[in-house]
């Protein structure tokens, strides 16, 4: 729909909500959410009133976004918020990717293949390498966190499981028994996001929900917190997966 006299359009949905919410994508596009009987002219004069906030949102998100990365041969991956370019070398029994130097060698070159079997081969190597050094890296950060939560707080709150897997759209999980789940593609973040990410699962282990004792937990643990939850957004933002 589109807003009269200016060149924003709106996605308009009714639904069973008692008052006007209005939100900008990521993408720049903009959803109001209202009543079944709403007047769309007070839906107009609304977004109207919000024009502001929207350009603004749309402008930060116009700068912030970013691409997905390509899993190719001299495209650029992040590991601990460092940049490291793919490099293929040949598939040999047993072989494994590793870093060296500055780079991140893939072994997905065989004679056999042509350019699009070699192509899903190292998306498949960057992949296993993914999760077997996510659960490694923050299977022990989690540990040491842990370690420190219980200090800080004086208890004896414990993980009882870890699951380390790629996710879209998330970063983590903590399940009401203490399972948590983290996204295998936490390594690419800098360490103090990581940080941010293992604590606040951590907390949900003694508050459940985002309310004001779980964000005082997290302050504890982490006093800049909410600066880093923002640095997160951005680098998400910056990062789609």
């Amino acid at each position: 729909m589109p807003l009269p006299g200016t060149d924003l359009t709106f996605l308009l949905q009714r639904d069973g909500c008692r008052t006007l919410r209005l939100a900008v994508k990521a993408d720049g596009s903009v959803r109001v959410r209202a009543p079944e009987k709403f007047p769309v002219e007070n839906v107009l004069a609304f977004v109207r009133s919000r024009l502001d906030w929207v350009r603004a949102k749309q402008d930060f998100f116009a700068v912030h976004r970013g691409s997905p990365v390509a899993i190719q041969a001299g495209k650029s991956i992040l590991y601990l918020g460092r940049a490291f370019t793919l490099v293929s070398v040949p598939a040999k029994r047993n072989a494994r990717a590793r870093l060296v130097g500055h780079t991140l060698e893939l072994p997905c070159l065989r004679p056999d293949l042509q350019e699009e079997g070699t192509h899903r081969l190292m998306e498949r190597a960057f992949a296993r390498w993914r999760l077997e050094t996510a659960r490694l890296i923050l299977g022990r950060r989690l540990a040491r966190l842990e370690q420190y939560a219980r200090t800080v707080f004086d208890d004896t709150a414990a993980v009882s499981a870890i699951t380390v897997r790629s996710l879209k759209r998330r970063w983590g999980s903590c399940s009401v028994g203490g399972e948590i789940t983290l996204a295998a593609e936490l390594i690419a973040l800098p360490l103090s996001l990581i940080d941010y990410v293992l604590l606040h699962e951590l907390c949900h282990m003694r508050a459940m929900n985002h309310g004001p004792h779980f964000h005082a937990l997290l302050r504890k643990l982490l006093p800049d917190a909410k600066e880093r939850e923002a640095l997160i957004r951005i680098w998400a933002l910056e990062h789609p997966r």
